[in-house]
């Protein structure tokens, strides 16, 4: 039975590349490509196969959280442009981590590894629950994000973030004196944030606590925030009783 393979990557030409460069195993049956997060964990649990190829920094679900969805587990190389995380990735069991720009020769020596492994029958799914907790405990320890700007990997301070704002499938993070868009939605990022110091209190917008200056009521049962950099962001309604409760 040849061994299955699923591409997964927001980028056309990294996944066209891939699929070229894995054209030369035979052995290899490639099963399709996933063009974000969402889509990902729909095609591993439905297709279920040996191995995947997965990006990191993805629009809606990023590549870790695609793995905290599913129950299927296959094997993984990440194929990403962010290193961040590669030594935890390496130490927790990941077949291999390619990081991009990277070329044929290191590509089939990561597939080869791969190989090596399923034909042993290794089971990489009780790794993938490590590496999920000590990228988690890493991202604690650290207090940061890691926000990509152009070519660059940026670490962001948590406590320097002001407020952050929903952009499409984006969001977009703002400290007092620079913005950054993050691949991850507001819902992701609310995830990862500490509730003790970020409030969500708009569908659109989460605020840093110590970051506010004063609110008012909007007299419609929700509140209106001015910042510490002078911004106004709107507390609807439905998130106000998380404001409430910091009141005495």
């Amino acid at each position: 039975m040849p061994i299955t393979a699923l591409i997964i990557d927001d980028e056309p030409l990294a996944r066209k590349m891939i699929a070229e460069y894995l054209a030369g195993f035979s052995d290899i049956e490639l099963l399709g490509m996933s063009k974000n997060g969402r889509e990902a964990v729909s095609d591993i649990q439905s297709l279920q196969p040996d191995l995947i190829f997965l990006d990191i920094q993805m629009p809606g679900l990023n590549g870790f959280e695609v793995l905290e969805h599913i129950t299927h587990t296959p094997f993984i190389i990440f194929s990403t442009a962010n290193d961040a995380y590669a030594i935890q990735a390496f130490e927790t069991g990941a077949v291999d981590y390619l990081l991009k720009p990277y070329d044929k020769e290191r590509f089939e020596k990561a597939v080869s590894r791969a190989l090596e492994r399923l034909e042993k029958k290794e089971s990489f799914g009780k790794d993938i629950s490590v590496l999920l907790q000590a990228i988690k405990s890493t991202d604690s320890l650290a207090g940061q994000i890691m926000i990509r700007v152009g070519d660059r990997i940026i670490p962001v301070r948590t406590e320097n973030i002001v407020w952050i704002e929903a952009a499409g499938d984006y969001a977009k993070i703002h400290t007092q004196h620079t913005s950054y868009l993050c691949s991850q939605g507001i819902g992701a990022l609310e995830k990862r944030l500490d509730p003790s110091q970020f409030a969500r209190v708009h569908r659109s917008s989460m605020i840093a606590i110590s970051a506010i200056q004063h609110i008012r009521s909007d007299k419609e049962g929700g509140y209106n925030a001015t910042l510490i950099n002078g911004k106004d962001v709107k507390i609807s309604r439905s998130f106000a009783p998380k404001i409430r409760r910091l009141i005495v």
